[in-house]
């Protein structure tokens, strides 16, 4: 007679893999190291702290402070020998670095790159904080981290921004330097941190000279030593090291931190779920290893725990969701399509059971005036016609990567906010390198219909470079689009500006990225009065 296994023992492929990723792979993939050598001082011949400092998902009492030692930053160990080396942690109160409120040590090692993520506690809620690293004769420049208001507090103002897909050939990184100059609270980067491709002279659809190159012998990233030696040619953005210095961060991850278009075990290129659960190890290591993020983010193997929440006082509640590691594969090939019965199909999903019951919770626990979803791809339905890369269709074409890819996982989360009875929740996104402001309706093409939520839809910092849509297309898409109330085709990011009154996001436009230094404007204004759901035009 034939047993069937116990659903307990029962074990397929991507769970032992995940098990020989995360266990059989040791310290190479992110669990703490044993039997290392003792951490000891070193003299550097250069300059270790050439990726900068960064702070990051912060606290009410504290935060996480990052930096990575590389004097060689391109090469594969950064320029480091294998020993571990002591690294010195100091927060003052004071920019000048004269009121030293506290010290602390931490061990920078091999099998992180010799990274450091110290986490910080202990300290006053809602107010700045400075801090610099020591290591050996080295010290680095000094940044400036934020905590969060103390709970229940109705901080006056919050500000911060949402950036992201930041592909280093189409562009410099001028809004980076902008979003440094606004001292904001703190910054959301949805994704697309790096992009796995080769090297590449040219850009763009018409197949531009670059602005800016990668070396020569970046080939597209597939080990941990390309995903390291990628984030380390990033870091060195001098724009990027002055953002990251300016405040915390609270990073998430899109598709080009791995491979793109990839979902939960699979990517575009169909390889067998063996190999890519190893890149995607390698991939979110070496993404662990550049954030500021908690140990609670640490991958095992090819698995990491990246939604999480933040609290700001009673004024802004913020779910930073993970869009990727859970979804269901995209429907009908992926793409913009028309007439794909499989995305609307029951059980197809954005963020796997387990986020949603978290999500859940987490909205009907909240106390904040304003709800927002932080998340990656595009969350309301939209029509793509009349666009010139998207085919003519007598029917809407939708981007199938996104929501629209899901539509009954979009159904879920318009029915928990429902349930939970958010008055004033706001959706915040990137990826498709545009601007977009859009009012999330029960039925998007009547505008008299009840609006859910607000959309931020935040362009790229460079990704596409420059190459606004026409005034044509523009016109195609609000009028095939009754619920879209902004839309631009350039570089930037969104500033957003948040009291218990009103909701403002100020779309900042860089005049090009082809040329570092050029001016940062603001586009266009829109607000969201606390209360009254929808766009106001300012």
């Amino acid at each position: 007679m034939t047993h069937s296994p116990s659903p307990r023992y029962a074990l397929d492929r991507r769970t032992l893999l995940r098990g020989a990723l995360g266990a059989g792979l040791g310290v190479g993939l992110g669990t703490r190291p044993t039997g290392a050598a003792e951490s000891g001082r070193v003299a550097f011949k250069s300059d270790p702290f050439t990726l900068g400092v960064a702070s990051g998902d912060p606290a009410a009492d504290g935060f996480v402070l990052w930096t990575r030692l590389a004097p060689e930053p391109l090469k594969a160990r950064g320029g480091m020998s294998s020993p571990p080396v002591e690294v010195t942690v100091e927060i003052a109160d004071d920019p000048a670095m004269t009121r030293i409120v506290r010290t602390m040590t931490k061990t920078a090692r091999l099998e992180l790159a010799h990274s450091v993520h110290a986490e910080i506690e202990g300290l006053a809620p809602g107010r700045d904080y400075f801090y610099r690293f020591r290591a050996g004769d080295a010290e680095s420049g000094v940044g400036r981290a934020r905590t969060l208001p103390a709970p229940g507090e109705a901080p006056a103002q919050i500000r911060f921004a949402a950036a992201g897909c930041q592909r280093w050939e189409d562009g410099y990184y001028t809004a980076w330097r902008a979003i440094a100059d606004d001292k904001l609270d703190f910054v959301f980067h949805y994704g697309d941190y790096i992009y796995e491709y080769a090297h590449t002279d040219v850009t763009g659809r018409d197949r531009q000279p670059a602005p800016r190159t990668m070396p020569a012998d970046f080939q597209a990233c597939f080990t941990l030593t390309d995903y390291r030696r990628r984030y380390a040619l990033y870091k060195t953005d001098a724009d990027l090291q002055a953002a990251h210095a300016s405040c915390p961060f609270l990073p998430s991850f899109d598709d080009h931190e791995i491979a793109n278009n990839w979902a939960a075990d699979s990517d575009p290129k169909h390889t067998p779920a063996d190999a890519f659960l190893f890149r995607r190890a390698m991939a979110l290591q070496a993404w662990y290893e550049h954030m500021p993020v908690r140990r609670a983010q640490l991958p095992r193997g090819p698995d990491v725990g990246a939604y999480r929440g933040f609290r700001l006082g009673a004024l802004l509640d913020v779910a930073v969701l993970d869009t990727r590691q859970y979804r269901s594969r995209q429907p009908c090939g992926d793409g913009f399509l028309a007439g794909c019965a499989e995305a609307d199909a029951e059980g197809r999903t954005m963020l796997g059971a387990a986020q949603e019951q978290w999500l859940a919770e987490r909205l009907a626990q909240t106390p904040a005036t304003w709800q927002v979803l932080a998340q990656q791809v595009m969350f309301a339905q939209f029509d793509w016609r009349g666009f010139p890369f998207v085919k003519e269709a007598a029917a809407p074409v939708f981007d199938l990567d996104t929501w629209n890819g899901a539509t009954a996982g979009r159904e879920h989360v318009l029915a928990m906010l429902q349930a939970a009875r958010i008055a004033n929740p706001v959706v915040l996104t990137g990826d498709l390198h545009r601007a977009l402001a859009l009012e999330v309706r029960r039925d998007w093409r009547d505008p008299a219909s009840p609006c859910a939520a607000v959309e931020f839809l935040s362009t790229s910092i460079s990704s596409a470079g420059d190459g606004p849509a026409s005034e044509a297309d523009r016109a195609t898409m609000l009028r095939n689009n009754p619920h879209l109330k902004f839309f631009s085709d350039q570089r930037g990011y969104t500033r957003h500006t948040v009291t218990p009154a009103q909701w403002q996001a100020d779309f900042r436009i860089v005049d090009s990225t082809y040329e570092p230094g050029r001016p940062v404007n603001t586009a266009q204004t829109l607000l969201v009065e606390a209360g009254r759901p929808g766009l106001i035009s300012q």
